[in-house]
């Protein structure tokens, strides 16, 4: 599957040629094909807005000679839409409202570029979705000229009632009825149209509309102006009329063929090979499942099928071969499928299905049930026997769906994922936003460990070096593919995050991480460092799962050390800030890992209470070798000690790193010299002394 190419015609107020082109190369590495005008004064800015539109503007706030506050109401001044994200030295809140009230959607710090790539993504979105509509609304009121004059001059007898008054009839239906003026009616209640032996169950064809939105006919008798009658069959809709939700009247003299009318709708929702509802029919009732959906919260799922065989049937046996199959596969999905399902087919050798009332645990059962029946299920051909298997891809129609279109081309999406077929795949909207080929494998390799239970803890000793000894465990997620494989954790993560599986994997790993002290019955006193993602750090529910599961448990609220990397520490500073103070306060333990990745953030140490504080991976790796990197890991060393924080060196690999460590006064040390991550904490701690 290839990503898709954005294009963004970008506007750049930076004055640095070099950060200009970091940014660019940012974006295209996220999969933005970037058109970029580096914009400095009001000259260059309205001349890059006289040539053409842009997408979006990216200002430096630190740009002295034209503001972003300059250069947003210039772009104003022209009438365009163009958002502006403003780029900060350092976060700060009140900068970041003060910019926002002048216009700006939105900040981040020149450091932080991958925040910045997600942060251009999702406004180009929302700059999509409002030309959208703007385009939506033109051609809406453009249609609506054009309907109005159709109804106008429709020979078919049209009105349009809301709480049971006309607010509008056309001129068949004025003549109909023989009343010659539209005000006259529209002081008519429609049910005054409708003879007295009609109305009772023109009155339960209205509660019906109302609730079902089905369209229905039913035959009636008609009462004119001069109290002479008629015989018709109405057909009642609901409609919108000048933004009212209103049922709309369509009148046939009685002569019509009702039943003839019915049988041809039929058969226009009819695929001729299968007898099954064709691609039009479904995509109609799709389109209700979304209003559904929407205004009444109700789930659907949509599968899309398609046997793997296809191309190696066609060539072995030709079209009529083609169709056989696709014709006993429908006939056997038929009898696989409930009634309520609807199943229709919607190409060569696929089909879809609708599940009403599904989530997603359901709709996956039902595609792995289809899969394992179908592959031993025997087809015939001319006499040949032949077993065929499904590749089918899942979407969930919820009330964030607007489109049907986009509901099947994810469904497509997903099944065209099935590694080698004869399996399903659930589509994710992570998937979309993933910025290469191998990202979307990545995905899709999480989520399958996640689901077929190949996720797994593993634990890793940090041990004294100097001080009290302490049982301490660096507690790792391991997740491997069907084959065994183990997932690298730092492409794993990344693709959790953006799947919106982080928070579940962070609760999941803390469950487990308590019950594994339990179950391996290991000293009660044992402590292990568990991480938090960004995404659990900002959840506001996070310290009251944490009190509640550890209390559960049975087990000291020391027993799990929570580890904030810095980076997400910067980012969510306040919130951070915050969260230490009320953990701690609670009696848990914390952690500040990769400390020292970013040199100028050395007083996170001051400003998060936490226990212990752990050197970046990257700064001690060459400490043994580099005597610029042994200062530096000093200098952090002397700003944990100086305030009474435990340290922690990781990546301590040979006997070298631990020999270089030891005049530095280190207190914890971490590495595969000492010990491998396994899945029992089984270090002997007392004989690991140094």
């Amino acid at each position: 599957m290839t990503a898709k190419i954005k294009t963004i015609h970008l506007l750049l107020l930076e004055p640095s040629s070099n950060q200009a082109e970091v940014i660019i190369n940012s974006l295209r590495n996220r999969g933005f094909a970037v058109r970029a005008t580096q914009v400095l004064t009001t000259e260059e800015l309205s001349t890059a807005l006289e040539k053409g539109v842009s997408d979006l503007l990216i200002a430096d706030l630190e740009h002295q000679e034209l503001s972003a506050k300059q250069a947003i109401e210039q772009i104003d001044s022209f009438g365009r839409d163009i958002p502006c994200i403003v780029m900060m030295n350092e976060h700060s809140d009140d900068i970041l409202i003060e910019c926002m009230r002048y216009g700006a959607v939105d900040g981040v710090t020149k450091a932080n570029l991958d925040l910045l790539c997600l942060k251009v993504e999702r406004e180009l979105a929302s700059l999509e979705t409002r030309r959208g509509k703007t385009q939506s609304d033109l051609q809406l009121k453009a249609t609506e000229k054009r309907c109005t004059l159709l109804l106008d001059n429709s020979q078919d007898a049209i009105a349009y009632v809301h709480d049971g008054m006309h607010v509008y009839a056309n001129n068949a239906y004025l003549e109909l009825f023989e009343y010659s003026d539209h005000d006259e009616l529209l002081c008519v209640p429609a049910l005054d149209m409708i003879a007295k032996e009609s109305q009772d169950e023109f009155r339960q064809y209205l509660k019906s509309i109302s609730a079902t939105s089905d369209q229905q006919n039913f035959s009636f008798t008609g009462t004119k102006s001069d109290l002479s009658h008629f015989e018709a069959i109405m057909t009642l809709s609901t409609a919108n009329y000048d933004d009212e939700v209103c049922t709309q009247l369509l009148i046939r003299p009685a002569a019509d063929n009702a039943e003839l009318e019915e049988k041809l709708k039929e058969l226009s929702a009819q695929d001729t090979l299968t007898d099954l509802y064709n691609k039009n029919y479904f995509t109609d009732q799709l389109q209700h499942a979304i209003e559904s959906a929407n205004d009444q919260a109700e789930t659907y799922s949509v599968l899309y099928i398609t046997y793997d065989q296809h191309e190696q049937i066609l060539g072995e046996y030709g079209i009529a071969g083609a169709d056989q199959i696709t014709v006993d596969c429908s006939k056997w999905l038929s009898e696989q499928v409930k009634e309520e399902f609807l199943l229709a087919r919607i190409g060569d050798h696929s089909f879809s299905m609708l599940l009403p009332n599904s989530a997603g645990i359901k709709s996956r059962d039902m595609a792995q049930e289809l899969c394992e029946k179908v592959s031993s299920h025997l087809f015939d051909i001319e006499g040949h026997t032949i077993k065929i298997t499904f590749s089918i891809g899942i979407c969930p129609v919820g009330d964030s769906s607007s489109d049907p279109a986009q509901i099947l081309s994810d469904a497509i999406s997903a099944s065209a994922r099935v590694d080698n077929g004869n399996g399903f795949k659930v589509f994710n909207k992570a998937v979309r936003a993933a910025g290469s080929e191998q990202d979307v494998q990545m995905l899709d390799k999480v989520q399958e460990a996640i689901e077929s239970g190949r996720i797994q803890l593993m634990y890793q000793p940090i041990v004294k070096l100097h001080g009290e000894e302490k049982l301490l465990y660096q507690v790792l997620l391991r997740l491997s593919d069907e084959k065994g494989n183990m997932l690298e954790s730092s492409k794993v993560f990344p693709v959790a995050k953006a799947a919106g599986l982080g928070e579940k994997l962070d609760r999941w790993i803390i469950k487990q991480s308590l019950k594994s002290i339990l179950t391996q019955k290991v000293d009660k006193k044992t402590q292990l460092f568990v991480n938090l993602s960004s995404v659990s750090l900002i959840d506001k529910n996070i310290v009251n799962f944490i009190e509640k599961t550890i209390t559960a448990s049975g087990l000291p609220k020391e027993s799990i050390v929570f580890q904030i990397e810095e980076g997400d520490a910067v980012n969510h500073l306040k919130r951070v800030i915050a969260l230490c103070a009320e953990l701690r306060s609670k009696g848990f333990a914390l952690c500040l890992s990769n400390f020292g990745a970013q040199p100028d953030q050395k007083t996170l140490v001051d400003q998060l209470d936490v226990n212990f504080v752990k050197v970046a991976d990257e700064k001690v790796k060459s400490l043994h070798t580099d005597s610029e990197s042994a200062e530096f890991v000093q200098e952090l060393l002397n700003e944990i000690h100086n305030r009474d924080k435990h340290s922690i060196i990781p990546k301590v690999e040979e006997a070298a790193m631990l020999a270089a460590l030891w005049p530095l006064n280190v207190k914890y040390i971490q590495g595969y010299y000492l010990q491998r991550p396994s899945l029992k904490m089984d270090y002997d701690f007392a004989s690991g002394g140094f």
